[in-house]
């Protein structure tokens, strides 16, 4: 759905949500494939219930779980909406994750199924204007850390997908100088990327996987020092840093999605 000034990306909901539900499964019938679109609010327990019924309804059983419906904000920790942009996050990207997960779980231990969790590099290491998402992020990494142990032994595989800045709305209404520094000239993964990386973590169980690979040199330095991780996360601000490191090739977030 879609709420001015602000979009939310990745919730089918309304009448655009229909559209572009619509528009998914025609692509998908014209590759060759089966599809069936059910435009639902993952905060809602009924509409998840009606989601996951209908899916079994049609199909029989799920095999593959992709937990990515969520919503973003930029703004720092003294803005007015802090608070409240937290709250939104954490109930369509966290508990939506949660409600749609629990519904499915059973109907994937019978089949030993996969669940692949959306979370990003902001679940590992959070960057300046960008807490109330790198929090639900965080939040995202533990659920899915928990729940894979949880379900060891049943058959149930679940990784998580750590992207770094992608190509997709949910930034697109921030001004490039609003942005969190470090993705200020980075140039963002395409979505094609990031769906290729799910594919492969599905074939071959990966329980954690992060996009761009160079991105773990700041998790690492994360991890062996704040201080490390914080210094590291202040060059990734400078575009010489970026061009470097092959992060920034000249086209930035605003230059691909918001123009």
């Amino acid at each position: 759905r879609s709420r001015s000034p602000r979009r939310e990306h990745g919730w089918c909901r309304g009448p655009r949500g229909r559209t572009c539900c619509a528009e998914v499964e025609k692509e998908v019938r014209d590759l060759g494939a089966e599809a069936l679109a059910v435009p639902a609010d993952v905060t809602s327990p009924d509409a998840v219930a009606a989601l996951v019924d209908a899916a079994v309804g049609k199909f029989g059983r799920i095999d593959v779980l992709v937990n990515n419906a969520g919503i973003g904000r930029v703004g720092g920790v003294e803005s007015a909406t802090f608070a409240d942009d937290l709250r939104e996050t954490q109930k369509a990207s966290l508990f939506g994750m949660i409600n749609v997960t629990q519904r499915a779980l059973p109907v994937l231990r019978r089949h030993k199924g996969t669940i692949v969790n959306m979370s990003s590099v902001m679940g590992r290491k959070a960057f300046a204007r960008f807490g109330s998402y790198a929090i639900v992020m965080h939040g995202v990494s533990a659920f899915s850390d928990s729940l894979r142990q949880e379900v060891r032994g049943s058959g149930v595989r679940v990784s998580v997908i750590h992207p770094a800045l992608t190509a997709t709305d949910l930034l697109r209404d921030a001004d490039q100088a609003e942005m969190p520094p470090p993705f200020r000239y980075m140039t963002p993964l395409s979505a094609d990327e990031v769906g290729l990386a799910v594919v492969k973590a599905v074939r071959r169980g990966t329980r954690r996987v992060v996009l761009p690979r160079r991105a773990n040199t700041l998790l690492l330095g994360e991890a062996l020092s704040p201080r490390v991780g914080d210094a590291m996360a202040t060059a990734l601000a400078k575009r010489s840093v970026m061009r470097v490191l092959r992060m920034g090739r000249g086209k930035t977030y605003h230059d691909l999605v918001a123009s």
